[in-house]
């Protein structure tokens, strides 16, 4: 989930914010990028003026790999774009998480911070993987020099591919909060996330991720 102005605004979310729309998507979506094997699409929120999110891309890696990753919260700062800190609240617990997040933005703005709470499930048939995280405002109390995210919703459907890779879909609606101005926000929607999902691919090339193997997952 990271943020940065002007050419870098909107990120992490987190996780893990162009160009001109190229071409329409089904229930609403407009295709903003395609590069460099990813795909970016937003579209206009039901009861939001920040739009939502949604980018595929391929994963070199295994199933385990890509999951172990995205729950190893105390390496998000080493790949989520400009995440400072993180840190899980809770120990992991039949498959449910709670951890706190802070997201570096340029001065003159403050920096903020985030609590979510994450949920994944596999389908037994299909094998794909659902990640669901909501934020968590209240449950810790505000820092003065930081401003909380309220609202953060990400999913996250990963679907195995052969030759041991894996297909995410993510999407991601978050509000940062402060006075940024929605068309501000929406102007550089993708570029923190790209960012991220290329620091999620380095990752993934690491041994000890590589060697993983999950005993509650299916390949």
């Amino acid at each position: 989930m990271r943020f940065f102005l002007p050419t870098l605004l909107f990120s992490i979310i987190a996780s893990f914010f162009g160009a001109a729309p190229l071409a329409a998507q089904g229930n609403g979506w407009k295709l903003k990028r395609d590069a460099d094997g990813l795909k970016v699409y937003y579209r206009k929120a039901e009861h939001s003026s920040i739009n939502e999110l949604k980018m595929e891309a391929i994963l070199e890696g295994s199933m385990s790999a890509v999951v172990t990753v995205l729950r190893d919260v105390s390496a998000y700062p080493q790949w989520i774009y400009k995440c400072t800190k993180a840190k899980r609240l809770k120990p992991l617990a039949d498959h449910f998480g709670l951890y706190y997040c802070q997201v570096e933005f340029p001065w003159p703005m403050s920096n903020r911070d985030f609590i979510a709470q994450s949920k994944l499930w596999q389908d037994p048939k299909t094998k794909h993987v659902f990640i669901e995280v909501e934020s968590q405002p209240a449950y810790l109390a505000a820092k003065e020099d930081l401003v909380r995210i309220q609202q953060m919703s990400l999913k996250y459907e990963l679907i195995p591919l052969s030759g041991g890779k894996v297909k995410m879909i993510y999407y991601l609606h978050s509000d940062p909060g402060g006075a940024l101005p929605a068309w501000l926000v929406n102007m550089f929607l993708d570029n923190g996330p790209l960012n991220t999902i290329k620091g999620l691919r380095e990752m993934l090339k690491r041994t000890e991720y590589q060697q993983v193997q999950l005993a509650f997952l299916q390949e």
